[in-house]
């Protein structure tokens, strides 16, 4: 499969486009820029996001995802070459182990021939990581863990909502997330779901990693009768987050759930959230298993301005409630001032994550992985994980109930929003050193758990 994946990605190329703002500012590798500008100074000159789709695609090319802020494109990498003055080829990623995964690069700049006065910038999309924990010896069987959709429901104190018709009914939910598999759990419990690839060559019929398809369950548990679309951004290989996102944002939808960070810096994906944000859309991002934003690291996690960060709180048989010492929490080294999370979802602990029963994909790249230590069969379509991967896909799933109910009058969610139906946590340190203190909100957690109540 990853052979197939690698010869599909060698003949054929993708290139981010970003276009010429009106006021001649670009967020180039400086996204704090965003501290400084209101989003609407980053935008171009009416008319020329299309231009640009029109003209690239009369050279040839496939426009994959388009936003007021940005393009994605892809061809042939010989047209490439012609258009770009360079082919856009795979690189295998040395670093990460485990399974196999390639980076897109560029060998020479990229210059578009094509209307380049109204091209800032054209360069090779970073590529994306998924939220894991690393693989543990095998543990006894354990009753601690969490089942869909009932407990995540519990969690939520979701049941008298549910009870009175707030289910997440008419409210458009996008995932951007490694695919979502057809599996028998979402048969059965009527969750209406569609998938869109981010960029030609990925399947949406497949779930290769496996980790879509478990968020999705998670998400749908919370809201079973939100209209959620998966936006499949990778395959085994290759993932495409900046086009995924993109892709999304074009969907027009109410909530984009976000759990996965990038490999090196993508600053234009801070543009396309704070975008997506200023046009009503609540997107929240997972805070990290351990990444932060620190410039220099490989692992990145996405702390946007405007975006809502997820870290996570492990809430035990007996409902006491502390914060995970596998998530993230930290001082954005990006946007200063900028504190990460700004609220938490459930989340298992080290050394393993073992805490929430997913649905996945029979026999993909997590279901083989997993199956090592979580008890389960490595092609038996289920999995025992969580981090602030969950943690993020039950909050977005609250924020679709909460939109639901009226809250943000249309505009995109902020944390303060939603500080009432958070619980305090108190005790516990995340795996980057914050310690709740004995108080809440704190560093470690942010406001706390969110559930779905109280609201008048």
């Amino acid at each position: 499969m990853v052979e197939e994946e690698l010869a599909r990605f060698e003949r054929r190329g993708v290139v981010t486009v970003v276009p010429r703002s009106a006021t001649g500012l670009r967020i180039g590798s400086d996204p704090a820029q965003l501290l400084r500008h209101p989003v609407e100074e980053f935008l171009p000159a009416p008319g020329v996001v299309e231009a640009l789709a029109d003209a690239f695609t009369g050279e040839g090319l496939s426009v994959e995802a388009r936003t007021e802020v940005g393009l994605t494109v892809s061809g042939e990498n010989t047209l490439l070459a012609e258009v770009f003055g360079s082919p856009v080829l795979p690189v295998r990623n040395k670093y990460i182990r485990g399974s196999v995964r390639y980076e897109l690069k560029a060998p020479r700049a990229l210059r578009s021939r094509v209307r380049p006065e109204l091209v800032a910038e054209a360069r090779a999309p970073r590529s994306g990581f998924e939220l894991t924990v690393a693989a543990a010896p095998p543990l006894p069987p354990t009753d601690r863990y969490l089942r869909l959709p009932g407990d995540a429901v519990r969690v939520a104190g979701a049941v008298p909502l549910h009870a009175a018709g707030i289910r997440g009914e008419g409210v458009r939910v996008v995932m951007v997330d490694t695919g979502l598999y057809a599996h028998p759990h979402h048969r059965a419990h009527g969750y209406a779901t569609s998938v869109v690839p981010a960029v030609a060559g990925l399947d949406p019929a497949a779930d290769e990693r496996g980790h879509g398809t478990a968020m999705s369950a998670l998400l749908l548990a919370v809201a079973p009768r939100a209209e959620l679309t998966m936006v499949k951004m990778a395959n085994e290989a290759f993932s495409f987050p900046l086009a995924a996102f993109q892709r999304a944002v074009e969907l027009a939808p109410d909530v984009i759930s976000c759990s996965w960070g990038t490999l090196r810096e993508e600053p234009q994906l801070h543009l396309e959230v704070a975008d997506a944000v200023r046009r009503g859309i609540t997107v929240l991002f997972a805070a990290g298993n351990g990444s932060t934003d620190r410039r220099t690291a490989m692992f990145q996690s996405v702390a946007t301005p405007g975006a809502l960060t997820v870290g996570g709180v492990h809430v035990g048989p007996d409902g006491a409630r502390r914060a995970s010492d596998l998530a993230s929490s930290y001082r954005s080294a990006v946007f200063p001032g900028r504190s990460v999370p700004d609220l938490s979802g459930p989340c298992g602990t080290l050394p393993h994550g073992d805490y929430i029963v997913f649905p996945t994909q029979p026999g993909c790249l997590f279901d083989r992985r997993n199956s090592a230590y979580d008890g389960t069969a490595p092609d038996d379509g289920w999995l025992v994980s969580s981090g602030t991967s969950g943690a993020t896909a039950y909050a977005a799933g609250v924020v679709a109930l909460a939109v639901q109910r009226g809250v943000g009058g249309g505009r995109a969610l902020r944390a303060g929003d939603l500080a009432d139906a958070c619980l305090p946590v108190t005790g516990g340190t995340t795996s980057t050193g914050d310690d709740c203190g004995g108080v809440c909100p704190n560093d470690a957690v942010g406001l706390g758990l969110l559930t779905a109540g109280p609201r008048g």
